[in-house]
């Protein structure tokens, strides 16, 4: 609805340029999408009175005095901008988030803001973010940085659970490793590193193992948001475990990448009754490698020989934590944008992703595609 008292901008995030004095070329800066207009000189001198100061009864009357131009034709021009997302309304709604956090995360606002129809849908895709809460089981080298990297998003609250402590050879994987955090719980250390980064942040520690008798129903009943990349007793069993709660009580998680052999994978975003859940992930891989046998390997006690670098499990906690950000913001339908799980592979630099489809007779999600809220 067009009103005359609201104030319109050019999006931070859009480049317009005049060619040939008959198109408008609108570039996009952070979707690298193109979009031209048929303008006459009279669109042209409208868009120069969009300055994010003027309001658009005074464009109007500019437009009159000068170039003889009706209202009619300013509000039909500033609707085609509007919803081509060229220009966007000023915020007027300071309740949103505080003025430190619109500084804080004004780069942030400004990328969602070219996804979504305003500025102030960006805000409020901020405001998702700082409201949520997020559990991540095991903090290694892909949790610990997927914890950092939401915490720089502006999450609200994030749970870590782990029992490990920190070693000399996390060094080379873990982006908060320091030398004073050797033989200090990874909880306590990661806790420390996450309120530097934001001091508004609420950080709780499990210093826990997950066994089988483990309960965690009521902890994941309790988060906006799952994180599993707990790798022990083995990866396997733990994101069956807790992708079946997360499933019952319909919450998303994410099974990151990055554990064993598959230190760059992307990992796979699991939405109840959306996408693939874990069941019919081991189905894909009982099919697919039901002829395939282990070799011996050379190596007898191979526990810690398992490498990798920093840039790898940096790859998969990224990656991970781009598709988080996107469902907790809003910011793509995830129902039809979703990734299955790929595969990084270091030698020639390429992802593939696999074929995994849901399983009509899943015995967890029941092969079922309408997300029920």
């Amino acid at each position: 609805m067009i009103n005359d008292n609201d104030i319109y901008k050019i999006k931070d995030s859009v480049d317009l340029f005049l060619s040939n004095e008959n198109y408008i070329l609108a570039y996009f800066m952070n979707t690298r999408q193109r979009k031209s207009f048929r303008v006459n000189k009279e669109a042209v001198h409208l868009l120069e009175c969009i300055d994010g100061t003027r309001n658009l009864a005074e464009i109007k009357e500019i437009m009159q005095n000068r170039y003889n131009i009706i209202p009619e034709y300013v509000n039909n021009v500033i609707k085609t901008m509007e919803n081509a997302h060229i220009i966007t309304k000023i915020n007027k709604n300071h309740n949103i988030l505080s003025k430190d956090e619109l500084q804080r995360y004004s780069r942030q606002i400004n990328y969602f803001g070219e996804f979504l129809e305003s500025e102030e849908k960006g805000i409020e895709a901020q405001k998702n973010i700082i409201n949520s809460t997020i559990i991540i089981f095991g903090i290694g080298a892909v949790g610990g940085n997927i914890a950092i990297e939401l915490a720089m998003a502006g999450v609200g609250k994030i749970i870590l659970y782990d029992f490990d402590k920190v070693e000399v050879s996390d060094a080379c994987r873990h982006m908060y490793f320091k030398e004073e955090y050797i033989n200090a719980n990874k909880t306590v250390a990661l806790k420390k590193e996450l309120e530097k980064i934001n001091k508004n942040i609420k950080v709780e520690i499990i210093q826990e193992s997950m066994k089988p008798e483990t309960k965690i129903e009521n902890l994941i009943k309790s988060v906006d948001f799952v994180v599993n990349t707990m790798d022990e007793p083995y990866i396997g069993y733990t994101a069956a475990k807790i992708s079946r709660v997360c499933v019952k009580y319909k919450i998303a998680h994410y099974i990151a990448g990055g554990f064993d052999a598959h230190l760059a994978s992307t990992g796979e975003l699991i939405i109840p009754y959306v996408t693939p859940c874990v069941e019919c992930y081991a189905k894909h891989f009982k099919e697919t490698l039901k002829d395939w046998k282990p070799k011996k390997h050379p190596v007898k006690n191979r526990y810690r020989e398992i490498g990798g670098l920093a840039s790898m499990s940096l790859f998969s906690s990224s990656y991970a934590c781009i598709e988080i950000i996107k469902y907790i913001a809003g910011l793509i339908p995830m129902e039809k944008n979703f990734k299955v799980r790929g595969e990084f592979l270091f030698p020639d630099m390429s992802l593939t992703y696999l074929n995994v489809e849901k399983n009509p007779n899943c015995p967890v999600c029941g092969g079922a595609w309408k997300y029920e809220s």
